[in-house]
């Protein structure tokens, strides 16, 4: 009874939540090399011992650690970033883009998998798209019929 149960209850179960695939992204962030990670890590240890133990002598290494970090991370984005524009056919089209990036102003693509028309589920991109041209289509003749219905009770 229980084998039963347990099938009926997982059958419903996956029939209410559907299985969404997640594609892991490429880090946004490629100039970030090992060597910057680890010195990510020390630098957040050396903060921790600050905060806890009030040397001076620590503190000055760890402004000075900090400042040269930053210089390294400068370095390392501005060599990245310079080997994706020489690289480039389009060196304007790609500087605008790592603007864009830089500033958080990255456009999403959202692409449509599946659409859902009087309880039917279409999966064809190409179906996909001619069912949103033909509403696209149609929409101008809705539009303009219905101006002409109104038209005439205003004047």
């Amino acid at each position: 009874m229980f084998n039963n149960f347990l099938s009926i209850y997982l059958r419903c179960y996956y029939s209410s939540f559907l299985k969404k695939e997640i594609k892991s992204s490429v880090t946004h962030n490629q100039w970030i090399t090992k060597g910057i990670k680890i010195s990510c890590k020390k630098k957040k240890e050396l903060f921790l011992l600050c905060r806890n133990i009030n040397d001076l002598n620590l503190k000055i290494y760890y402004k000075r650690y900090c400042a040269v970090l930053s210089k390294v991370i400068l370095i390392a984005k501005k060599l990245h970033y310079n080997k994706i524009i020489l690289g480039s056919k389009n060196k304007m089209k790609s500087t605008w883009k790592i603007i864009n990036e830089e500033k958080g102003k990255t456009k999403s693509c959202i692409d449509i998998q599946s659409l859902v028309i009087n309880n039917h589920v279409i999966m064809n991109q190409n179906k996909i798209a001619n069912i949103f041209n033909n509403y696209f289509i149609s929409v101008g003749d809705t539009i303009s019929s219905d101006n002409e219905k109104h038209k005439y009770k205003y004047n």
